[in-house]
């Protein structure tokens, strides 16, 4: 029997190492696919041909993204092309590159197994090689709470010891804090959630007190700056935040973002119970020394109750913001499976399994890749070769962007030379829409909300039904309305 045991977990693990190969490649295979709309506001802030002084006072500072990775993309293109690929090419690489970091931040007491486990789950989320390539800061920010995680579970070793952890890895953790916190607010966040998960183990531990809580307190210290001026941003009359999904059904479809069909999902929450169940009788008196489970647990159920909290005020239930919180799922998930492997060797199998579903979703995403869902370069080829249009109203009220930077975007797949205006649609210009040339109205962000509200704020109503151009854009064609006033 310990012969077949071993038998099995020598193959499942050989398989595995296979498809995470496979998966780790695939990042590196759509760079040449056109630019999302949100893609183009990085390009846009990363332009090199605008001054970096410019690009801060009128496009960064009237943005509520975190600002690091355009600083970092605006160095990127000032060395190669400003191209799709290349710009893709820099969220690959630092993608490929969180592979072989968590491999080798990994604990030291952990042993192989549990080493490769993670690290395969990492290289194979079909989630993350979706998005390696998306030129925003998802891939780093996925990179910094992979380090910073995993940085604090060794510092939580030292810490149990009742040894404080050295300087070096005191300065690693938080200069990685202070990476993470100019990111995306969702990799801030667990930042600071771990940090005060590991305060509370030096509390307990009575050793590290002082330095983890003056370390954070200085990220803490260097990250308000930005917050205050993105509080002002969004509480400044007039400002609005359009994402509105129910909590519920955004839930669902996060989860499916994450972690694939239903029918991956259905076995990933059998799993896990199994896992849990299995895990609380083992270890029940000693659960809180299970630093790499009582870690991502506490990192995931604080976030989500910080989000919870944010969404009455902001929706944040956003399937790609929870990139930044992957890593804590997966290590979640691999010490389940670690586990399950540990007391039960022949459920190994369960992890070949997995990415093998993960590898299918992967499939389908690449064949619907193929058609480059890029409304805006589709929309422009109509507007100017198929009508010939010089000039187009845009919706700008919802685009959520300055105004510095939506010309470059706007215009960024119109011919080469091809003179192109864009003139934002106001109340006080709506009548070019239906009298005249009766110039197209562009809507990004197209949403069947953003479409009613666009009718109602300028009193347009459609001449003929609107132009769809991939999910996120379309183009409307107006005959004359009422302005429909709030009560």
């Amino acid at each position: 029997m310990k012969k077949i045991h071993k038998i099995i977990t020598v193959v499942s693990l050989a398989v595995s190492g296979v498809l995470a190969s496979y998966m780790f490649c695939q990042r590196f295979t759509l760079l040449h696919l056109g630019l999302l709309y949100d893609e183009l506001y990085s390009m846009a802030t990363a332009f090199p041909g605008f001054s970096w002084g410019y690009i801060w006072r009128e496009m960064l500072l009237k943005d509520v993204n975190l600002p690091l990775f355009n600083f970092i993309l605006y160095g990127w293109n000032h060395i190669f092309p400003i191209t799709a690929d290349y710009m893709h090419l820099l969220s690959a690489l630092v993608s490929a590159a969180t592979i072989p970091l968590v491999w080798f931040l990994a604990p030291k007491r952990w042993n192989l197994t549990q080493r490769f486990i993670f690290t395969a789950l990492m290289a194979g989320s079909f989630a993350l090689v979706q998005f390696a390539g998306i030129i925003r800061a998802y891939s780093f920010a996925v990179l910094a709470v992979s380090a910073l995680t995993l940085q604090a579970l060794s510092i939580l070793d030292v810490l149990s010891a009742h040894k404080n952890p050295s300087a070096k890895r005191w300065s690693a953790f938080f200069f990685t804090g202070l990476f993470a916190a100019y990111l995306h607010y969702f990799s801030s966040a667990l930042f600071f959630i771990t940090a005060l998960i590991v305060f509370i183990y030096a509390c307990y531990f009575k050793t590290g007190r002082k330095t983890v809580f003056l370390g954070t307190a200085v990220v803490f210290a260097c990250w308000l700056p930005w917050v205050y001026h993105t509080v002002r941003l969004m509480s400044a009359p007039g400002s609005s935040w359009w994402y509105t999904t129910p909590p519920v059904q955004a839930s669902f479809e996060i989860a499916q973002f994450l972690f694939g069909s239903n029918l991956i999902l259905g076995g990933l929450i059998v799993l896990i119970v199994v896992a849990g169940t299995s895990i609380l009788f083992t270890y029940k008196k000693t659960l809180f020394f299970r630093t790499d489970l009582i870690l991502p647990l506490g990192q995931t159920l604080i976030l989500l109750g910080v989000i919870t909290l944010v969404s009455h005020k902001y929706n944040l239930w956003m399937d790609r913001y929870f990139l930044a919180a992957l890593p804590s799922f997966l290590l979640l998930l691999s010490y389940a499976l670690f586990h399950l492997q540990e007391r039960h060797r022949i459920l190994i199998i369960l992890l070949p399994l997995l990415l093998t579903g993960w590898v299918g979703e992967h499939w389908e995403f690449v064949h619907n890749a193929r058609h480059e869902p890029t409304g805006l370069k589709n929309a422009l080829a109509y507007l100017t070769q198929t009508e010939k249009r010089h000039t187009i109203l845009v919706d700008t009220a919802k685009t959520g962007y300055p105004p510095a930077a939506l010309n470059l975007m706007y215009t960024f797949y119109a011919p080469k030379d091809y003179p192109l205006t864009i003139i934002p649609l106001t109340e006080q210009n709506r009548e070019l829409a239906f009298t005249g040339e009766k110039l197209p109205v562009l809507i990004p962000v197209c949403s069947v909300q953003h479409l009613i509200f666009t009718e109602t704020t300028y009193g347009l109503e459609e001449a003929q039904e609107p132009l769809i151009f991939a999910p996120d854009i379309c183009v409307l064609s107006a005959k004359e309305g009422k302005i429909i006033q709030d009560d």
